[in-house]
């Protein structure tokens, strides 16, 4: 009875440790499952029959995808491009260029100034030019800014910009010696050089341009008026022009007749709501006079625009636009600049003077004067240029400060653009 005994417990034993002789994998691990209580089998089974069910990402419909990636900035999609054939092509497509130009506008107008919005400066350091680009929303910031060259973009060394046109859709028109005009998207760094003028070269002679969008035809127009000297003539104080228009689809110039009411001054056409603004000395009853003259893209005719009642007399205006809306700096004998603004566009009672900036440094000096502002932040402060240097004044408290740009030295001009995919070329 004690040996049978001692066999059971021996036997009993066995089965709770692991045997003193050495097996194999397959025979320890059969052997321990088959030791296992039920539940811990089931524990143990739940992991081998997940390893045979392949799991895969939800497939969002295409119009949240587009949703989504329509409000990011145009460096990140240039990335995504990158990552797929499927990416490419729907960031490529005109629709949805559309659709992400309508967003960072919408975005624009919300908060001032925005993430997307850029400021492009011609700065002189003679005996050249240089056109750079920096964010807005970094100088209103009062950050260090570090502004991109432009013109290494889309010119050869031996050309040199000498106007910045203007700016439409995130797309930016230069002039090169008046004799042809390039378009650049600075974002896509996608440019496009449109033909030669063809105008002949006259002493006296000088061109103007302007550019923007024609939404009648979903076209970009760039006008060309070629200003010279006639003598016999009696219109324009011995002025005559010949106008020509250029789009983006047609890609060459035609002419469109002579320049009405006079002859513009030698300035960029303003584009705002559809028309393209120039300042203009006009013969009138009283003598010369300073009007605005309009261009109508879509109908190519020309309109006096009504200015408002400045009270005083003014010594010298400067036209511009400021936030969409056509804007005039009037200078009062260099003691302080007001700065008016058509906020409905053609309505005269829709004028009004929305900031007056002081000449602290230089009172009374003819020669120096403020730009046109050429942004607005939420808080009231108006980015201007003053002594080829940018100059931020806040209403609110009458105070200047001066952002600083690297390698910067003296600015000319500024055009104020958005981030954007549109591009300045037309696929066949």
């Amino acid at each position: 009875m004690a040996e049978k005994k001692k066999e059971l417990v021996m036997v009993t034993d066995s089965t709770h440790r692991r045997p003193t002789k050495r097996l194999n994998e397959d025979q320890y691990h059969s052997l321990v499952d088959e030791t296992e209580t039920p539940q811990k089998k089931a524990k143990k089974l739940v992991p081998q029959q997940s390893d045979n069910i392949s799991f895969s990402l939800p497939v969002l419909p295409h119009e949240i995808i587009v949703e989504i990636i329509s409000r990011l900035p145009v460096k990140t999609l240039i990335q995504f491009r990158c990552v797929s054939k499927s990416f490419k092509t729907l960031i490529s497509d005109t629709q949805f260029i559309k659709t992400h130009l309508r967003k960072i506008t919408s975005f624009s107008k919300i908060k001032k100034p925005s993430l997307y919005q850029k400021i492009t400066p011609n700065i002189t350091f003679s005996p050249f030019s240089f056109f750079k680009s920096c964010s807005l929303y970094s100088i209103f910031d009062n950050s260090l800014n570090d502004p991109i060259e432009l013109n290494s973009y889309f010119l050869e060394k031996r050309f040199q910009c000498d106007w910045l046109v203007g700016s439409c859709d995130g797309l930016i028109c230069f002039s090169v010696k008046q004799d042809f005009v390039t378009l650049l998207n600075p974002s896509t760094r996608v440019f496009n050089r449109l033909p030669n003028l063809g105008f002949g070269r006259k002493s006296g002679s000088y061109s103007v341009f302007g550019f923007g969008y024609d939404s009648e035809i979903d076209d970009y127009k760039v006008v060309a008026v070629f200003c010279f000297q006639n003598k016999n003539s009696s219109v324009g104080f011995g002025y005559e022009s010949i106008v020509k228009v250029c789009t983006l689809r047609t890609n060459c110039w035609r002419r469109t007749g002579s320049f009405g009411y006079g002859v513009p001054y030698d300035v960029s056409g303003k584009y705002v709501n559809c028309t393209l603004n120039w300042p203009v000395m006009s013969e009138g009853d009283s003598g010369l006079m300073w009007i605005i003259v309009s261009f109508d893209i879509k109908r190519e005719t020309y309109k006096e625009v009504m200015q408002p009642d400045y009270g005083e007399l003014v010594y010298d205006r400067t036209l511009g636009v400021l936030d969409g809306c056509l804007c005039v700096m009037c200078n009062y004998h260099a003691v302080r600049a007001d700065f008016w603004v058509m906020k409905e566009y053609g309505v005269r009672e829709s004028w009004i003077r929305l900031v007056t900036v002081p000449y602290l440094d230089y009172p009374g000096s003819l020669h120096l004067q403020y730009s046109v502002p050429y942004a607005i932040a939420d808080n009231g402060e108006v980015l201007l240029e003053f002594k080829s240097s940018l100059v931020i004044y806040n209403p609110n408290y009458g105070t200047f400060k001066y952002p600083v740009i690297n390698n910067s030295c003296s600015w000319v001009d500024a055009e104020v653009y958005i981030d954007s995919l549109v591009s300045p070329k037309v696929e066949i």
